[in-house]
């Protein structure tokens, strides 16, 4: 029996059944182990119990949702999150964090979410997949972010709240929304670090102030797809450029790596994340 496969398959069904109430002796089941020891299984590759692990990633959502949509009240996201209380929340949160939520959403203290507490069990370089693929150009109504990266959810909360006061529908399709990651974050000084942000918007639409007019150039682009926490994309972007460039005989177009996004933190499990990352080629 392969473990790894079964426990992942586990993380797979909570992530897409993170809202519904989450059973030891469902997911046993699932993983085709006895619940005696599908506990002690889980926690051995995990690192936190199955009650830890669903808090969690539960917990993590709630705070992408605190900065993301600041009209939403904290007790509301505490229900989705699955606290019958506020006070239920604010303890748990504030465990997790080291702020309470109210804090949180004033002070955007992000590095406490950065690395999980339990261990993601990753899929081998070697099966991931990159395709080679012809894109049309696009328009884009763009929010650049410009300093601290851990501030770039205050941005998202700009651009979704833009979107959401234009007389038409622009609010993104999977796959209509990008990031365009210049700087790496872990390793450019704060107030260097740039990223722009763009939805896809229909030609007649006017964009002024704050949000900027951006395209997305037509071509070949080199694509990978990142399942997962985005606090690890650094993986699939340096696999691209370290193991799958030099072999690829292509050569980069003058573009940074670009984020294309299926959906986002605030909606689902941060191991349901999809996130493509695009190279131009020439």
């Amino acid at each position: 029996m392969n473990y790894e496969q079964q426990i992942n398959n586990v993380i797979d069904h909570i992530g897409k059944h993170l809202d519904e109430k989450l059973t030891l002796a469902d997911l046993s089941k699932i993983a085709c182990f006895s619940k005696y020891h599908f506990h002690r299984l889980f926690t051995a590759y995990t690192g936190l119990s199955l009650h830890q692990y669903v808090r969690w990633l539960r917990l993590k959502r709630a705070a992408h949702q605190l900065i993301v949509d600041k009209r939403k009240s904290i007790i509301d996201i505490a229900v989705g999150a699955g606290f019958e209380s506020h006070e239920s929340f604010s303890r748990a949160f504030k465990q997790a964090c080291g702020v309470n939520p109210s804090e949180f959403r004033e002070l955007m203290s992000w590095h406490a979410w950065e690395k999980p507490p339990y261990n993601v069990l990753k899929q081998g370089e070697m099966s991931m997949k990159v395709e080679i693929r012809q894109m049309n150009g696009r328009r884009l109504a763009v929010l650049e972010h410009r300093g601290d990266p851990r501030k770039v959810g205050d941005s998202v909360h700009k651009l979704i709240n833009w979107a959401k006061a234009q007389t038409i529908n622009v609010k993104p399709k999977a796959g209509d929304a990008f990031g365009f990651a210049y700087d790496d974050p872990k390793t450019t000084p704060t107030n260097e670090f740039r990223f722009d942000l763009g939805i896809t918007v229909p030609n007649q639409l006017k964009i002024q102030g704050e949000v900027v007019e951006k395209f997305l150039p037509e071509g070949r682009y080199a694509v990978a797809m990142h399942k997962g926490s985005r606090d690890n994309i650094s993986d699939t972007i340096y696999h691209l450029y370290r193991n799958w460039l030099p072999n690829s005989g292509e050569e980069l177009g003058d573009l940074p790596c670009l984020f294309c996004y299926y959906n986002f933190d605030h909606e689902v499990a941060e191991t349901e994340l999809l996130t493509e990352c695009w190279l131009l080629l020439k």
